[in-house]
């Protein structure tokens, strides 16, 4: 069994959230925020999904490489070893190593997946990539706006806000 924090990942270049100075909370002025956890918050998110949505394009899987950690508890994975491996990091490092999704348990969700909250349906996680990318609406007409519009509702990726139940 693996259990995994943010050390896993730093050297990949995400930051963790709450080391002073360099932590993702100490970093988030410029999303002029009540408070630095708003942006993970299930309420405000409803209220104003910009700010999560901007802070999104930033980690949004694909950006950054598995360390060697995540290569090794996929070792562990195919030496056979390895009963299941719990994270409680959202950045899908461990599913992009190779590690199967049934041997992952994403203590606090990750970007795998997404879900339209107003409706609960399944959104395929790549329409969504997209979305994000292209900002609140690009000169195509994309963009995340027109997503929420799509399915009736906001659409994050899977991770887990304050307010919301662990998987």
């Amino acid at each position: 069994i693996v259990m995994a924090g943010a050390g896993i990942s730093v050297s990949a270049g995400i930051p963790d959230f709450r080391t002073p100075g360099s932590g993702l909370y100490d970093n988030l002025q410029k999303y002029q925020l009540p408070s630095p956890t708003a942006v993970f918050d299930i309420g405000f998110f409803r209220e104003n999904p910009s700010p999560f949505y901007m802070l999104a394009r930033e980690l949004f899987p694909g950006q950054y490489q598995p360390t060697v950690t995540h290569h090794f508890i996929k070792l562990l994975h195919d030496k056979g070893l390895l009963l299941r491996c719990f994270s409680q990091n959202i950045d899908s490092l461990e599913t992009q190593a190779g590690l199967p999704h049934d041997k992952l348990v994403a203590a606090h969700g990750n970007f795998d997946s997404a879900t339209c909250i107003a409706t609960g349906e399944k959104v395929p996680v790549e329409e969504v990539k997209e979305a994000i990318m292209a900002g609140e609406a690009d000169e195509e007409g994309r963009g995340w706006r027109r997503l929420n519009e799509k399915y009736g509702g906001l659409v994050k990726p899977d991770i887990v806000f304050f307010g919301e139940q662990l998987p």
